[in-house]
């Protein structure tokens, strides 16, 4: 009776990682612009908790199968440093020199926002998939389906 439950316990562990094997593999890279962060991107019950740079990848990871979007958080550098200058918070911003460096520490102290995105075309993963999914500025839309903050 005993050699029975162990060796159903090993067919069934057997069985766990065979399936765990077929289950799509994904990859999420920023594609979206040299100056967005990505961050937390997710797909299909997978969170990678990391921020993307444009051009990085995630690593890979296994998800459920079946159709779905990517949910991701953005932050726009070029857009929040504009909204420091436009409000005062920082003196200037010159994008026609690297060399420049401001001195002034405002931009420091206030918080940036990371407003929540999804991609509009939806993507289909089924056992034994690899895909790779690149986020781009064409195909992703402000995600109301999650808490706020919401705006561009």
């Amino acid at each position: 009776m005993l050699k029975t439950l162990a060796g159903i316990a090993v067919f069934a562990g057997v069985l766990f990682c065979s399936c765990q094997m077929v289950e799509p593999e994904v990859v999420i890279i920023n594609k979206i612009a040299p100056e967005v962060l990505v961050r937390n991107p997710s797909f299909n019950g997978v969170v990678w908790n990391t921020v993307l740079r444009y051009g990085e990848a995630t690593t890979p990871d296994r998800c459920l199968r079946g159709d779905g979007t990517v949910h991701f958080q953005k932050f726009d550098a070029h857009k929040y440093c504009l909204s420091q200058v436009e409000y005062g918070l920082i003196d200037s911003l010159c994008m026609c020199d690297s060399s420049w460096i401001s001195h002034d520490t405002d931009v420091i102290s206030t918080t940036p926002l990371w407003f929540n995105y999804k991609t509009v075309k939806s993507t289909d993963v089924t056992y034994g998939d690899f895909q790779v999914i690149e986020l781009t500025a064409e195909d992703m839309e402000q995600d109301f389906s999650v808490p706020g903050p919401y705006g561009h």
